[in-house]
């Protein structure tokens, strides 16, 4: 072979190498948010109903056998408005600071949303619930973000300082049915966009799981008990129950999980209309799909019904799915504890996108879970827990910590000083504390370890490029003060 010819064939061969080791496009991303759904109702995590035996959520199993599995992943918190940022911002709670109604997200905090579109990616959003609204700061960086409930609160109501001045607007979301307008407004901007031949970042929450549960006869049917009536079992409105009460019996409990299932099975059939359509269009195996929950809901374990009052498992262990042939192996599990604030940099990893440039700079910043199913059993890191709720005067933080066989807890009260640590390998349901004492005099590791992440959080907020103002920290400079002098600090 002449060397003009060898030259040639070297050439050739050259192209086909690089060719064929092109990186894939990028994804398209569905990032979907169940709101108020808790991980053990799903079927995936082995929920099931309480009479018959109807699957609670096939569209989700579906989902859930198409790509990976997180068994135990964690909110930041037991409500609506703090998580989502947590999601959105890759940030833990007291980082982010959008912790009450009356605060926003700092302008200088890069959104996920803003991310992906510098990165060239058509951006919508489409919400539910009055906790996501704009005026929080949501929409930063979505092309069009739009309320796609019946209910258009005024902005001013957001900044009343009247406690009671949301009751009429959560009340009339409540009784709202949303998901047949979200999957509308979702298929039209993804329908756009793959005839535009345009990488999309969809953004769907759904608010119909969130009380009160009012599924159409059908759902209620699959899931009721035999002879059930709502006047006659005490829960015709799911708003109406006082969530305080003590006295409700094991019956009556099981009704209003029964209409929760009610409520989650019509959810996943709007699911399954969007995964259908995803398949209609052409564009499943080029879509990333993220599901998640905001938090899960209390059905009693510990007195109450709802959320926003704790930070047990039952409000802050949530379902966690990633859905994507080209990247994401099917059918896996991955038992390591995460959190919402990893999703950020999960995403912009599987779309090879960067992080802004903060992101790893002592801010707490979530980090891509990819290593977890790529090298399955690793200890995942602690996970701090935040709840401050200042109309209804509580305030708790904490933290979760995985331990091999299971987890441990610590939960802090600032108003009271008081800590409790839970063992959850042999108290999975929080029943009774290991230890129960004043943390300010506690030298448990534990108690000690949550007080340094709350510290580090609070740190963290001041190495974000902020421009508007600052957001008071859960623990006073008393407090502060007070564990310097006990040695925590």
């Amino acid at each position: 072979m002449n060397a003009f010819r060898l030259l040639a064939v070297t050439f050739v061969a050259l192209i086909t190498s690089t060719c064929s080791e092109a990186p894939p496009p990028r994804p398209n991303i569905l990032f979907i948010s169940l709101d108020s759904v808790r991980y053990d109702d799903l079927t995936p995590y082995g929920g099931v109903g309480l009479f018959g035996d109807a699957p609670i959520s096939p569209g989700i199993r579906a989902l859930a056998d198409r790509g990976v599995v997180f068994e135990q992943a964690l909110s930041t918190t037991s409500w609506t408005l703090p998580s989502h940022m947590a999601m959105m911002t890759g940030l833990p709670d007291p980082v982010h600071g959008v912790t009450d109604n009356h605060k926003r997200l700092d302008s200088g905090v890069v959104t996920l949303a803003e991310t992906l579109k510098a990165a060239g990616y058509a951006t919508a959003g489409y919400f539910s619930g009055p906790n996501l609204n704009p005026v929080f700061g949501f929409s930063q960086g979505f092309d069009q973000y739009s309320n796609e409930g019946s209910n258009h609160p005024d902005v001013a109501v957001f900044t009343d300082p009247n406690p009671g001045a949301l009751i009429p607007v959560h009340k009339a979301s409540h009784e709202d049915v949303t998901s047949p307008n979200l999957i509308e407004a979702a298929d039209a901007f993804i329908s756009d966009k793959v005839r535009a031949n345009e990488p999309f970042f969809c953004f769907v929450h759904f608010w119909d799981p969130h009380y009160d549960y009012i599924a159409p006869p059908k759902n209620e049917a699959r899931f009721v008990r035999p002879g059930f009536t709502r006047e006659s079992s005490g829960v015709s409105g799911a708003w109406e129950i006082d969530k305080l009460k003590q006295d409700w019996t094991v019956d009556t409990a099981a009704d209003l999980v029964s209409l929760y299932h009610s409520e989650l099975n019509y959810t996943d059939e709007y699911l399954q209309r969007l995964m259908a359509r995803l398949d209609e269009l052409g564009v499943a195996e080029d879509t990333l799909i993220v599901l998640v929950s905001d938090h899960g809901e209390e059905f009693f374990e510990h007195g109450r019904w709802g959320h926003q009052r704790t930070l047990h498992e039952e409000v802050v262990r949530i379902p966690m799915i990633f859905s994507y042939p080209r990247q994401v192996p099917e059918g896996a599990r991955v038992s390591t504890q995460v959190g919402l604030q990893d999703l950020y940099a999960t995403i912009c990893d599987l779309a090879d996108v960067a992080l802004p440039s903060y992101a790893h700079e002592g801010t707490l910043f979530g980090s891509s879970l990819r290593t977890y199913w790529e090298t399955p059993g690793q200890l995942g890191r602690d996970q701090l827990l935040f709840l401050d709720v200042p109309g209804r005067a509580i305030q708790q933080f904490g933290l979760r910590r995985e331990v091999a066989g299971g987890a441990q807890k610590v939960l802090l009260n600032p108003l009271s000083t008081e800590s409790e640590i839970y063992d959850l390998i042999g108290d999975p349901r929080e029943k009774a504390p290991i230890v129960r004492s004043q943390y300010e005099n506690s030298k448990d590791a534990l108690v000690q370890a949550a007080l340094r992440l709350q510290l580090e959080a609070e740190a963290a907020r001041a190495k974000l490029p902020l421009k508007d103002a600052d957001n008071e920290a859960l623990l006073s400079p008393e407090m502060r003060a007070e564990l310097k002098r006990l040695g925590y600090l």
